[in-house]
């Protein structure tokens, strides 16, 4: 019996032990399994997980390309500036989290309890405190010693020039972003493309560059030419601004173009802004030369006059009807400034009858007339180089009437951007050649090869040159003898136009809501350049002749000033001292 029990105790203390040595057994196998996954088959994704508890990649930004002027000064670049972010995950430290947001925000104000929020509450281990610092500023971020604290050089988007042609330019965002104008239009060529740089974490957090640390280099973005002359745009600008704050003006436009070429000489609008300020008023980057429509009034007459002299319906001797300055017909009355009986065409047009050119509209056939006014580049687009180009508003030719037609002829019931308005005038300057406005005159790659070069690019005959050469005389007289005498330069033919036009305001023609412009070029017999002046609700006197043509003449002798060969010859003759 003892025997049996000795066995059964035996028995079972053997299977126990069998039991454990299989359950060991099998223990050390799975440890092993494992120990092979984790050196072998995921050895890469924990390797990755070492990795990224102690490198970080930090994105390296490309510099963006400049931007320069036809002569090779560079209107926008980049310059060295200094960004701090934080860790969250390495800084708990509330003092030094408040002491880090006090730094942002002096003020104690929204932005510093903002800043303490983001970087207690986030999970993420990147969080930006501050861009794009210059050398004094950042002084005072790199002096901490606080675990966290990643300071990054990046280049930061400057311009030379300040608020001269700013809405032409336009401007970046933080990130070098392009966000209006040029900077907006051509962001995928200026921006280039990003990098990469592998950065260690040392014991207290900080992110420091090794250099056997991969890294992928940034590739800088192409740089840009334009046709822009930045000393004509200081002196355009400057007279700009003056004038519209001499005339209570509430905005204003001017361009100037090259009548053979295209080439946008210069293009401003106000009010102005610097670009390397903060923008309070994001309407204020409107570049208003191609965004703005508006109706153009008495400039708008050349067109008129063009289309009838082309089609032999009127010469400049021909005797017309002003029928002492009103004319009633129906339920609308045009008058005149300068009231008169019968005169010649020529000196209707001297003192811009709107009655002439009502009864002018009329005689031109429908069909005749909707093609000159599209001709003349009015109703579409001209492809310029930019976003934000109006079309502007042209009736259909089943929208023409009678009545329609006459308001059309002096520049009623038509509505058009300031550069169409130009270009219908470079057209005539240059023999009645139609010419595609231009700004980008070339873009080179960041190895210096050419990608895309502007050229001139006729888009139609509108006129002959005959006709052309009849309208030049005619623009002339109204400069000399007219209502654009506050143009003149003595010694220099210039030709042009005036224009006052009441605004459409609340469905109706506002008595003191007034557009007032002056369009012309110069020297009349060799046009070299044309500009184009517009005023918004000029206050006091709002006749273009008056408040525009000054400011087109100012231009004109600044320019004259700074570039006098342009005239070939003609600037001995004449006197830009002259008021």
């Amino acid at each position: 019996m003892k025997n049996q029990i000795d066995k059964e105790t035996n028995f079972r203390k053997k299977w126990k032990l069998n039991i454990f040595f299989i359950i060991f057994s099998l223990a050390l196998v799975l440890i092993t399994i494992k120990l092979f996954i984790l050196q072998f088959v995921e050895a890469e994704k924990y390797q990755e997980i070492a990795r990224n508890q102690h490198e970080s990649k930090i994105l390296l930004r490309p510099e963006r390309g400049n931007i320069y002027d036809r002569n090779g000064k560079i209107l926008a670049t980049n310059r060295i500036s200094y960004s701090f972010a934080l860790d969250p995950t390495v800084l708990k430290d509330m003092e030094s989290i408040k002491q880090i947001a006090l730094l942002v925000d002096s003020t104690q104000g929204e932005t510093y309890q903002k800043l303490i929020n983001k970087i207690t509450t986030t999970k993420k281990s990147f969080v930006w405190l501050i861009r794009g610092l210059d050398d004094s500023e950042a002084s005072k971020f790199s002096s901490l010693n606080i675990p966290g604290l990643i300071k990054i050089v990046e280049p930061k988007r400057t311009y030379v020039y300040n608020e001269f042609a700013s809405q032409l330019l336009g401007f970046t965002d933080v990130d070098s972003k392009g966000i209006a104008g040029l900077e907006l239009y051509l962001d995928s060529l200026l921006k280039g493309t990003s990098g990469k740089m592998t950065v260690l974490r040392d014991a207290i957090g900080r992110l420091r560059p090794i250099a056997n640390l991969p890294v992928e280099s940034a590739k800088h973005g192409c740089s840009v030419e334009l046709t822009i002359d930045i000393e004509l745009q200081k002196i355009m600008d400057t007279e700009l601004i003056n004038g519209a704050l001499k005339t209570g003006s509430s905005g204003a436009v001017a361009i100037a173009i090259v009548p053979e070429t295209g080439e946008i000489l210069a293009m401003s609008s106000y009010p102005s802004v610097n670009p390397n300020m903060s923008i309070d008023n994001p309407s204020d980057l409107r570049n208003k030369a191609i965004t703005d429509i508006y109706e153009p009034g008495s400039t708008f007459k050349i067109v008129t006059a063009a289309a009838a002299i082309e089609e032999g319906l009127i010469q400049p001797e021909s005797i017309v009807n002003g029928y002492n300055g009103v004319l009633v017909n129906n339920d609308f009355k045009i008058t005149d400034t300068h009231p008169f009986d019968k005169t010649t065409f020529s000196e209707a047009f001297r003192y811009s009858s709107n009655i002439v050119f009502a009864n002018l509209a009329a005689s031109i056939p429908d069909a005749k007339f909707y093609k000159y006014i599209r001709d003349f580049g009015f109703g579409h687009n001209l492809d310029f180089d930019s976003y934000g180009e109006s079309e502007g508003l042209v009736k259909k030719i089943n929208e023409f009437n009678t009545i329609s037609k006459k308001f059309i002829g002096f520049g009623y019931g038509i509505s058009v951007t300031p550069l169409q308005l130009l270009c219908s005038y470079s057209t005539i300057a240059n023999s009645g050649r139609m010419m595609k406005p231009y700004v980008i005159k070339s873009i080179r790659n960041n190895t210096g090869d050419m990608i895309f070069e502007g050229k001139p690019q006729k888009i139609r005959q509108v006129v002959s040159q005959k006709t052309s050469d009849i309208l030049t005389k005619l623009l002339v007289g109204v400069v000399e003898n007219g209502t654009g005498k506050y143009a003149q330069i003595p010694g220099l033919n210039i030709a042009g136009k005036t224009g006052t036009s009441q605004q459409f305001v609340e469905g109706s023609y506002s008595k003191t809501d007034y557009t007032a412009s002056f369009v012309g070029f110069f020297p009349a017999e060799s046009p070299k350049i044309a500009i184009l002046v517009l005023l918004d609700k000029p206050s006091g006197n709002y006749y273009g002749g008056a408040t525009a043509a000054p400011i087109f003449k100012n231009i004109v002798k600044g320019w004259l000033t700074l570039n006098p060969n342009i005239l070939n010859g003609v600037q001995s003759k004449i006197d830009i001292t002259e008021n």
